[in-house]
């Protein structure tokens, strides 16, 4: 979603921002603005669109050494120059950049016009600005800025800069996002570190309720109570500040090949598997055998690809664990009063970990007494404090909104846990040794599954202008399913749907014909027989029908139109290998149709707002 950047100190500030704003982009956007402040003044260059529009109005250069900059993500009014942040306060005293949702905007904005304060926006987030801007009459900036937010209510993660104190920037965060960046002299303030990890890795993650102050050589954290908070910073992995397509024309193909090596960190390069014992060691579970053996239940949460990683992560734990296991859309869990139980574990699944919905399932949970636990590739996010124990995913930053390496980084974590509970309790020496084996595998299975690539590129081209496109599987193949269909749509805006195959005579077959192509998953094991049966059905309707498949079985050239085979595994591994194609399809079909395969229209890489 939106994304803030934050610049002071002795360098020029726009150069820095307009750097942080491109390394912002992956959030999503439909406009974005700068602020430049010099002594008694700011000066704002804001347009809708691309970065390009924005650059093309920014002056050849600025001395100005501080500033905010914003790439936004409508809620509140239409896209448009003046919707886009950062917004002024009428007098031009203070710039306020903004993300999050404010819900009781009207009636202040309705307050600040009676005395007759001109707004020049229809956002939410102009509000602050007007705020703080009254406020500065009576109060200097922290205090100001303290007083504003105690008017409002909802969702925030804001900066703020003054026309009066060009060095001074002040941040605040509840519910979205924000972190400091502390260099030699000079401070940063971003909603995603990776906006300044390439000029600092030393870092402070704001909390909800923190006010940060910085100036080019301090910086400080207060409370709404105006209160000085204890904060020690914290060193970034080196992996933050990556932001290179390399060989690749788009971040989508680079993370998508880059998937060997991300399971293979979310497996500790090999360090938490234990061969001799056939487990896995997650020291992050901060739970003992016992522990586990009083786990009665699993239940997954989470939105979007991560729900789907974790449906096959819950089918994973019921086959090696042989405990009932299910996953929640988080969306739908957080407002249905859950039965919430004491020996349940709750994993929470996200790859930002700042989903929003995600997080306030969590929050519901523990409230309740639930214990949880997450499965988060975002090191230092608000899931992972929330969460306080569970697997950090290691998949590396991942800049293209759809995401790819992630989900399959999250899918292997979810068999870790598996693999852990599993030994624990019901499998034996023999099976968790033939498990870490696979395991150990499945990077190189990766590798030998992508270089189906060629072959998808030419499924593309034949089918790229096919107004819609059916994705069918059974058993831990059908969340498969469901995330090839979701990759399809988000990035090429074809219509796409995933269903479980025993679900084909109940609607789908309606949609089957000969423009129409099927993508069928088959895995060795009991549903393939079943599968290769609906594949039959789609076909005598004359639906061209790809089967994805780890078998190589004779009778696929008869129910299929083309057949691609990745390497054999486990079926319950199946879905990290054969989503492979499903990827390199999506990104092919966007190609074909000329649309922006990092950068899907309407969509952010983090919903970080209900």
């Amino acid at each position: 979603m939106c994304g803030i950047i934050g610049y002071t100190g002795p360098r020029k500030a726009l150069p820095l921002l307009l750097q942080g704003l491109h390394l912002l982009e992956y959030r999503g956007y439909d406009s974005a603005g700068i602020a430049l402040a010099t002594e008694g003044s700011l000066r704002v260059f804001k347009k809708e669109g691309k970065l390009e529009n924005l650059e093309a109005v920014l002056p050849a250069s600025s001395a100005a050494k501080s500033g905010i900059g914003h790439t936004r993500w409508a809620t509140h009014g239409v896209v448009s120059d003046k919707n886009a942040h950062p917004h002024l306060g009428s007098k031009g005293r203070v710039a306020v950049a903004h993300n999050g949702i404010l819900d009781n905007w009207a009636e202040i904005r309705k307050e600040l016009e009676s005395e007759g304060v001109e707004f020049t926006s229809e956002t939410d987030s102009e509000v602050i600005a007007q705020l703080v801007e009254r406020e500065l009459e009576t109060r200097k900036p922290t205090e100001a800025v303290i007083a504003a937010l105690k008017r409002i209510s909802g969702t925030y993660g804001i900066a703020v800069a003054f026309a009066d104190k060009p060095g001074l920037i002040i941040g605040a965060r509840n519910g979205s996002p924000l972190a400091i960046g502390i260099g030699d002299g000079e401070a940063f303030l971003a909603s995603d570190p990776s906006a300044f990890a390439s000029h600092t890795r030393k870092a402070v993650f704001l909390q909800d309720g923190d006010i940060a102050v910085l100036q080019a050589k301090s910086w400080e954290i207060r409370n709404l109570r105006g209160e000085l908070s204890d904060r020690e910073a914290e060193t970034l992995p080196a992996r933050t500040a990556e932001g290179d397509k390399g060989i690749h024309p788009d971040f989508f193909l680079k993370e998508t090949f880059e998937q060997p090596q991300a399971v293979a960190r979310a497996l500790g390069n090999g360090g938490r598997l234990v061969k001799d014992l056939g487990t896995a060691k997650l020291g992050g579970l901060d739970m003992s055998p016992r522990d586990i053996q009083g786990i009665r239940e699993i239940v997954f949460v989470a939105m979007g690809t991560a729900l789907h990683a974790a449906l096959i992560g819950a089918r994973i734990v019921e086959a090696w664990a042989r405990i009932p296991s299910r996953a929640e859309d988080a969306s739908e869990l957080r407002s249905a009063n859950p039965i919430v139980n004491k020996d349940t574990l709750y994993v929470a699944v996200s790859q930002s970990g700042e989903t929003a919905d995600t997080l306030a399932a969590v929050r519901e949970i523990q409230m309740k007494g639930g214990r949880t636990i997450g499965i988060v590739n975002g090191v230092g996010s608000t899931l992972a404090r929330l969460c306080g124990s569970g697997i950090y995913v290691h998949a590396g930053p991942e800049h293209s909104v759809a995401a790819t390496k992630s989900w399959s980084a999250q899918i292997v974590c979810s068999a870790l846990l598996a693999l852990a509970v599993g030994r624990s309790r019901y499998l034996s020496l023999g099976d968790g040794r033939r498990v870490v084996e696979e395991l150990e595998a499945l990077p190189g299975k990766i590798e030998q599954a992508l270089a189906l690539k060629s072959r998808v590129d030419d499924l593309a081209r034949r089918w790229s202008r096919s107004t819609s496109t059916l994705f069918l599987g059974r058993g831990v193949l059908y969340p498969a399913a469901l995330e090839g269909a979701l990759k399809l749509k988000e990035i090429s805006y074809v219509h796409a749907e995933g269903f479980a195959g025993g679900a084909l005579k109940h609607g789908p077959l309606a949609l089957v014909s000969p423009e129409v192509p099927t993508f069928a998953l088959l895995a060795d094991g009991e549903t393939f027989d079943r599968t290769l049966s609906n594949m039959s059905e789609v076909r005598a309707r004359k639906g061209p029908v790809v089967a994805v498949t780890n078998r190589d079985d004779p009778r696929l050239a008869d129910a299929a139109d083309e057949v691609l085979v990745v390497p054999p595994s486990l079926e319950v591994l199946a879905p990290v290998l054969e989503s492979i194609p499903l990827q390199l399809y999506a990104r092919a079909v966007a190609s074909e149709l000329g649309r922006d395969v990092d950068r899907p229209r309407n969509l952010a890489k983090s919903v970080t707002t209900e």
